[in-house]
């Protein structure tokens, strides 16, 4: 049976396990976005707008993540217990 490329190339290094067989291209410049772009058919700069993409997405989940934190957090500091609701702790103040 012969490899795929991107079966070779998650072989070639642990930093490469992880690789995506697809890319998802956001659209730029008047250009439409490309979804499931095949790795093997992918430019250099495909990849760079890719990394681009995943880059503001992983920023949008990391400011996600801090809130809920700091949400779960300022609830604990009040009291409250797992099954309390975020609109009775917080309610009052809205």
């Amino acid at each position: 049976m012969l490899k795929t490329i991107i079966e070779s190339l998650r072989k070639k290094s642990v930093f490469l396990s992880e690789l995506p067989a697809t890319v998802r291209v956001p659209g730029r410049g008047g250009n439409p976005t490309i979804d499931g772009l095949q790795i093997e058919d992918a430019s250099v700069d495909d990849l760079a707008f890719s990394i681009q993409g995943l880059e503001s997405e992983l920023s949008h989940i990391g400011g996600q993540l801090h809130a809920l934190r700091k949400l779960h957090d300022l609830a604990r500091n009040r009291g409250a217990i797992g099954s309390d609701k975020v609109g009775v702790i917080f309610g009052g103040e809205v």
